[in-house]
């Protein structure tokens, strides 16, 4: 599956890079993919935990260098 949107967090402050990330997500339609890059674990755990409590999907997550790559394919 192949990203329709990227967004990068890298150096963005928390909290408004999560922030940036829902307003991403919310700004495409469902069943599209959004890329999110950030340098920052504990961002990603975030991430996942507002991932996990939507009806949207985390279909991957990886770790390139510095850099934390997650696909989170928008449901609903």
């Amino acid at each position: 599956m192949t990203s329709n949107s990227e967004v990068d967090l890298c150096r963005i402050a928390w909290p408004m890079c999560l922030l940036k990330f829902k307003s991403a997500l919310n700004d495409i339609c469902s069943c599209n993919v959004l890329e999110v890059l950030t340098q920052d674990s504990d961002v990603v755990e975030n991430i996942i935990l507002i991932v996990d409590r939507s009806e949207d999907t985390l279909i991957n997550q990886q770790k390139e260098g510095d850099i934390y790559r997650l696909s989170v394919e928008k449901r609903a």
